[in-house]
C-alpha cells in the first residue's frame, strides 16, 4: 500500500523545483537585460564617437537640398554613398509635398493604394505609389515608401530582386550601377525583370537627409521602374538620363571615409 504521505511530498518537491526554476529564469533575465544594456551603452558610445567623426554635411546650393543616397540601408554604409543637391525636398518630413507631379517633362498620378503594401511594410509612414508619363509614351512607375525607428527594417527587407519573383517576374540581372551625375557617381540597385511577355528596367536606392543615418528619422526607399519598349540598354538610359536627372541634380565632393 502506499504511503499516504508521499503524495504531499510529491507536490512539495515539485512546488520547490518550480520556485528554483522561476529563481532561475529570473537570473537568466537579469544577466540578459545587464548584457543587453552593456550592449546598447557599448553602441551608443560607439555612436557617439562615430558621429564626432562625421564630414559635415556640404552645404546645399541656392535654392535645392541636399540628401545622402546609398544602395544599402541600416545593415552597412558602403562606400559608394553620396551626398547629391536636389530641386525637390525629398526628406521624409517634406513628403509628399516635397515631390510635384510635374517633374521636368513628365506628368504623374498617384496610383490606387495597394494592401500589400502596407502588409510587407508592417504600415509604413510614408506612401508615394505614381506613375508618370512622358508625352512620347515612355513611362515611369515610381514608389516612396518611408519609415521611421523599428519599422524601417522592413524597408531594406522586400526589395524587387526578391519581390518580384513572387508576383511571377524573373530576375535576369541584378547589379549596382553607377549613373555619372557631378564629381561622384550616383549609385542605384539596378535589375532587368521579365514574365514570358513584358520587360521592365528597375532602380532602386535609400535616401536620408543627414550624415548620422540615424533611424530615429527615418530613411526612405525610392524605387523606379519602367516597362521596356524598345530594349532594356534603351530603357536604361531614359530612366538614367532624363528621369533620374529631374529627382537629382548632381552628387557633390563629399565622403563619409
Amino acid at each position: 500500500m502506499p504511503d499516504p504521505g508521499s503524495g504531499s511530498l510529491d507536490r512539495a518537491a515539485q512546488a520547490l523545483a518550480r520556485t528554483v526554476d522561476a529563481q532561475a529564469r529570473q537570473a537568466r533575465r537579469r544577466r540578459l537585460v545587464l548584457v543587453l544594456a552593456a550592449a546598447g551603452l557599448g553602441l551608443a558610445i560607439l555612436a557617439r564617437r562615430h558621429l564626432e567623426r562625421l564630414p559635415p554635411a556640404p552645404p546645399a546650393p541656392a535654392t535645392q537640398s541636399v540628401v545622402f543616397a546609398d544602395t544599402e540601408g541600416w545593415y552597412g554604409r558602403s562606400a559608394l554613398e553620396v551626398a547629391v543637391a536636389s530641386p525637390l525636398r525629398l526628406g521624409l518630413a517634406d513628403l509628399p509635398e516635397g515631390l510635384p507631379l510635374r517633374l521636368g517633362p513628365w506628368e504623374g498620378r498617384d496610383r490606387p493604394p495597394d494592401a500589400e503594401v502596407e502588409r510587407w511594410f508592417e504600415a509604413p509612414e510614408l506612401v508615394i505609389q505614381r506613375t508618370y508619363r512622358r508625352a512620347d509614351g515612355e513611362l515611369v512607375w515610381l514608389s516612396a515608401f518611408g519609415s521611421r525607428g523599428d519599422k524601417s527594417f522592413h524597408l531594406f527587407e522586400h526589395v524587387p530582386e526578391l519581390c518580384y519573383p513572387l508576383g511571377g517576374w524573373r530576375v535576369s540581372h541584378f547589379a549596382v550601377a553607377r549613373l555619372p551625375l557631378g564629381p561622384r557617381p550616383l549609385p542605384v540597385n539596378h535589375g532587368i525583370a521579365g514574365n514570358g511577355e513584358d520587360q521592365l528596367v528597375f532602380f532602386y536606392l535609400y535616401l536620408w537627409d543627414s550624415p548620422a543615418r540615424d533611424a530615429a528619422r527615418g530613411t526612405l526607399s525610392l524605387r523606379l521602374a519602367a516597362p521596356v519598349r524598345r530594349s532594356p540598354e534603351a530603357t536604361f538610359a531614359m530612366l538614367a538620363q532624363d528621369f533620374i536627372p529631374q529627382l537629382f541634380s548632381r552628387t557633390l565632393p563629399w565622403s563619409r571615409f
